[in-house]
C-alpha cells in the first residue's frame, strides 16, 4: 500500500493558518478604515459646499427683495402722481382723434 504524504502549508498548519487569517483580518479593518475615513472627508466637504451655496441664496434671494421692493415703490400710484406733478403734466379732460382720409398716404422718395 501507498501512503500519500501531503506538504505542509501555511492553510494546513493550524499556527500559520490563523496567522495568515489574522493578518487579512487586520488589514481589511484598516481597509475599511481608511474608507471609512474618506467617505466622512467626502461628505463634509460637500456639506462646507452645500452651506456657501445655501449662504450664497439666502443673499441672492435678499437682493432679489430689495429689488422687488424698489420696483414696487416706483410704480406705486402715489409715486406716479408725485412724478407727473413734478413733471406739471395734468389730466386729460377729452380725447381728440386725428381722422384719416383713407385715399391719402405719404409716399417716400426714393433716390
Amino acid at each position: 500500500m501507498t501512503c500519500y504524504n501531503r506538504k505542509n502549508s501555511s492553510f494546513v498548519d493550524p499556527q500559520k493558518g490563523r496567522a495568515a487569517w489574522n493578518i487579512l483580518i487586520i488589514f481589511g479593518l484598516l481597509l475599511l478604515c481608511v474608507l471609512y475615513l474618506g467617505q466622512t472627508n467626502s461628505v463634509v466637504a460637500k456639506n462646507f459646499e452645500l452651506r456657501a451655496a445655501q449662504s450664497a441664496l439666502k443673499a441672492k434671494q435678499a437682493a432679489n427683495q430689495e429689488a422687488m421692493i424698489s420696483l414696487m415703490q416706483a410704480k406705486s400710484l402715489s409715486n406716479l402722481a408725485n412724478a407727473a406733478k413734478s413733471l406739471n403734466l395734468v389730466a386729460v379732460e377729452s380725447v381728440d382723434y386725428l381722422k384719416i382720409v383713407p385715399d391719402f398716404f405719404a409716399l417716400s422718395q426714393q433716390p
